[in-house]
């Protein structure tokens, strides 16, 4: 367990960096920290492991993973690129995320985004099983600012409205299985086409269910428990 130096955030964002994972289970503990490097995470193509920083994060000793993406060939209202990827295949996180979400009792995950896009921009998920489809397809409830870590959480509940499409399949048959998270943006119609190559950061990437931040601090005395990957 590690205690973090102050650091200047703003309350909200405070706040929800209390959030700490229940321990219903091995898949809802898990917080990707990438403290020891990218994790095997990849790029949107699937092609390159994630650039790797050791600090810099939304705590200045908070490393992150980055990912950069070309808007040249993207369409206004054209379906949301990928831009960072976990999949069981790559061996992602040593697959500690993999299985069943509805047996572990998951209702959500959550991660620290940023970008360097000149317009803000709303951030995309997709869930899947070892074949990658179908999936469960999401989008965020706020915009995220350029140059801002910004934490993006998505409500997995069922009926949830961060929940868009399944992708052909149902509820159930997506989250009984899952082993593939992929992380997009909706490109705004005005960089669509644009020659702008975006980069993209990540970092505490965490599956939970939904504790109270402010009785976890109460009851715990830290802002939260990280599971080293």
């Amino acid at each position: 367990m590690r205690r973090f130096r102050s650091a200047r955030l703003a309350a909200p964002s405070l706040l929800c960096l209390m959030l700490a994972p229940s321990a219903i289970s091995q898949i809802v503990g898990f917080v990707e920290t990438f403290e020891e490097g990218p994790a095997a995470w990849r790029n949107g193509g699937g092609t390159m492991v994630l650039e790797w920083s050791a600090s810099g994060g939304p705590l200045s000793e908070m490393p992150f993973v980055s990912s950069t993406f070309d808007l040249s060939n993207t369409t206004p209202g054209g379906f949301p690129p990928v831009v960072i990827r976990a999949q069981q295949a790559y061996g992602s996180s040593g697959g500690a995320y993999v299985g069943n979400w509805l047996a572990a009792g998951v209702t959500g995950v959550q991660f620290w985004f940023r970008h360097d896009l000149p317009e803000a921009v709303t951030v995309t998920g997709r869930f899947a099983g070892p074949q990658n489809f179908p999936g469960a397809s999401t989008e965020s409830a706020i915009e995220v600012a350029p140059d801002l870590w910004t934490l993006v959480a998505f409500d997995l509940r069922e009926g949830s409205p961060d929940i868009i499409s399944l992708g052909g399949g149902t509820y159930a048959g997506v989250f009984s299985s899952i082993a593939n998270i992929q992380i997009g943006f909706v490109v705004p119609s005005e960089l669509a086409g644009q020659p702008i190559l975006g980069r993209f950061d990540l970092t505490e990437f965490a599956i939970v269910p939904a504790p109270s931040a402010v009785a976890l601090l109460l009851a715990s005395g830290v802002l939260r428990n990280r599971r080293r990957r």
